[in-house]
């Protein structure tokens, strides 16, 4: 095979490729976008209030860990409750 012909099979792999992440991210998107209108406004103020509190009571250092830690735990095991409870709804 040819130089240009191997690179242009490349090029058309990666094109593949790139469309199969956009479609990911979309369904991805979709997803944020039910889990978030299961959300409520009160929840949401409240979860701001609490990182707030955080923000000012842990030191520096611990401050990143901690609500990373608590975004993972939001994003894997408090959102689903609340897009079931709404599925069920």
């Amino acid at each position: 095979m040819t130089r240009m012909k191997t690179l242009e099979r490349e090029v058309a792999l990666s094109a593949l490729r790139f469309d199969a992440a956009v479609a990911e991210v979309g369904d991805e998107q979709r997803d944020l976008r039910r889990l978030a209108r299961a959300l409520s406004p009160k929840l949401l103020i409240g979860v701001g209030l609490a990182a707030g509190v955080l923000m000012i009571v842990l030191p520096r250092h611990l401050r990143g860990s901690t609500l990373i830690g608590l975004g993972k735990f939001a994003l894997t095991r408090v959102l689903p409750l609340f897009a079931a409870g709404d599925d069920d709804a």
